[in-house]
């Protein structure tokens, strides 16, 4: 009998490898499994060469090159990214548009977008720039760390850092003819730096507070408008990768009032743009049950507020989804417009903290024709101690006439006090009173009369009570949870005590002649309008008898 592999007979003492097919030597078996192993290593060397080669012009291979575990055929979301980030590298495109969910991996691509731009184009110049200098700093670092990789080196050889130029900030590779690639924070300045290939602003808005705010997702604006595209060369295409918080962050006033066209699944095109959105829960179950399972996402969902899981995962600006004061439908003033204007009262209406949570809300206004004037507010957490002193130089500071305290948790002994402190120094009428209608439908009831008829300041300085305020006022939400209702229940209960005083607070014509308080109050005078009355009153010699 002879070995099936090398026909040769066996010799007594070899050892011999039993096989239904026939007995085999040793050697023979070895000397078998080296070769199979070499015409592997041979073609696995060989897909390598292919991988390596398509990755150099093709940037979804080149993400599935880098890293083969991450970038899996579940994760078609990313995919479908990276084709539509080639196409705005070749300039096929001029702006791309990409929204996801938290943890999706949006940030890692962009990433791994920079990285082979600087292979594909090395003497071009890219920028990104994010919401923080260290966020945007830490992205220039994982992109310097991945080019002086052996894989990425495997597919740009070429690639090499300057010595002279490794500033985490601002770097370049040996091929460039200036910056290679630059970054900052929103709010950063970049100064003598031009980027040709991809501008890229990436999250610039670091959370819901953040959102809220107008003061930051209008400087987040306005840094976009100088600094980040002042950096842009003629014919450099934009990168936008955030979540879609608001109507206001950058990608909503890019899109506003253009016609969105869809042209496949989770993609639309907008005016010159495309946009990549695509929501945490699709049809109710996961977008990629890799990133998060479906019941992963519904517990998620069962714990955040509404408007923020929209926002967040479902990428819907929170405006979308049941606010009841959303920004952009509040009248807005500054002092300055009404400075020196005629007015018929200023009203105020205090709204006490009830629990050590909760904060004690005091918008005035400046009631003009049919409008009121929000111009200065109290809002804050601090204790009665501190906020009685507060509300009452308040009212002495804005020349309040009217005062009304919600008597419901204290607030009666809380009018009392604040009218002792302002005694002498104000003529306001501090008065108090219990509510006990519902406050949620208090509150819906009257928003329609808030929004036609009340003004909000625009001129408010960042962090001060009256940013708290709006920050409370325009988070709140229709049907839902609402974590604090403080800012809109005084809204309403200076709404509803504007409303009761409709036809009461014009002014009266002023008696002929001069008059002492005392007689002008004996008369039926109230005393803001006894303080009206005194800015126009005659001379005593002038008094009629």
């Amino acid at each position: 009998m002879n070995c099936i592999l090398c026909n040769k007979p066996f010799i007594k003492g070899q050892k011999i490898v039993k096989h239904p097919d026939g007995d085999m030597h040793l050697s023979c078996v070895e000397a078998e499994n080296k070769r199979i192993d070499a015409m592997d290593l041979e073609i696995a060397k060989t897909q390598e060469q292919i991988d390596i080669a398509e990755s150099k012009d093709d940037f979804y291979k080149f993400c599935r090159y880098m890293d083969p575990a991450f970038f899996t055929d579940a994760k078609w979301h990313l995919k479908l990214a990276a084709e539509y980030m080639q196409q705005l590298a070749l300039k096929e495109i001029p702006m791309l548009l990409v929204s996801m969910a938290p943890r999706a991996g949006k940030s890692y691509i962009v990433s791994l977008f920079h990285a082979w731009l600087i292979g594909k184009f090395p003497e071009d110049s890219s920028m990104r720039n994010s919401y923080a200098g260290e966020l945007a700093e830490k992205f220039s670092y994982d992109i310097r760390e991945m080019i002086q990789k052996p894989k990425y080196l495997n597919v740009f050889p070429e690639i090499k850092l300057k010595d002279n130029r490794k500033s985490i900030n601002d770097w370049a590779v040996e091929t460039a003819r200036d910056s290679t690639y630059f970054c900052a924070g929103v709010g950063g300045a970049i100064l003598g730096k031009g980027c040709r290939r991809i501008a890229t602003l990436d999250d610039p808005i670091k959370n819901i507070e953040a959102a809220m705010s107008e003061t930051i997702i209008d400087a987040v604006w306005n840094w976009y408008t100088s600094t980040h595209v002042s950096r842009m060369e003629s014919g450099c295409s934009e990168l936008h990768v955030a979540t879609r918080w608001s109507r206001r962050d950058p990608i909503g006033r890019i899109i506003r009032d253009k016609k969105l066209e869809q042209i496949e699944p989770f993609v639309y095109r907008c005016g010159n743009a495309i946009a990549i959105v695509i929501p945490a829960l699709i049809d109710g179950k996961s977008f990629c049950e890799e990133i998060h399972t479906t019941e992963e996402y519904l517990y998620i969902k069962s714990i955040t507020e509404d408007f923020i899981w929209e926002a967040e995962y479902m990428q819907n600006p929170i405006e979308s989804k049941g606010l009841l004061f959303p920004v952009e439908e509040l009248k807005r003033f500054s002092l300055k417009e009404i400075d020196g204007k005629s007015y018929d009262a200023i009203i105020g209406f205090t709204d006490t903290a009830d629990e050590g949570t909760d904060y004690l809300s005091s918008p005035v206004g400046k009631k003009i024709g049919e409008y009121t004037y929000i111009t200065d507010v109290v809002f804050t957490q601090d204790p009665i101690e501190i906020t009685e002193p507060l509300v009452a130089q308040q009212i002495i500071d804005s020349e309040c006439e009217l005062m009304k305290v919600e008597s419901n948790s204290g607030g009666k002994s809380f009018a009392l006090n604040v009218e002792k402190l302002i005694k002498g120094k104000s003529t306001c009428d501090v008065v108090f009173e219990p509510q006990t209608a519902n406050k949620e439908t208090r509150i819906l009831m009257n928003a329609g009369y808030i929004k036609k008829h009340f003004w909000f300041r625009e001129d408010y300085a960042p962090g001060s009570d009256y940013d708290h305020f709006m920050r409370a006022l325009t988070s709140y939400v229709r049907l839902g949870k609402n974590k604090h209702d403080d800012a809109p229940d005084s809204v309403t209960g200076l709404a509803e005590y504007v409303k009761l005083l409709n036809g009461k607070t014009e002014k009266k014509k002023p008696p002929v002649g001069y008059y002492t308080d005392s007689e002008l109050q004996d008369k039926g005078y109230k005393p803001y309008e006894i303080k009206q009355i005194k800015k126009t009153m005659c001379k005593p010699w002038e008094r009629v008898k």
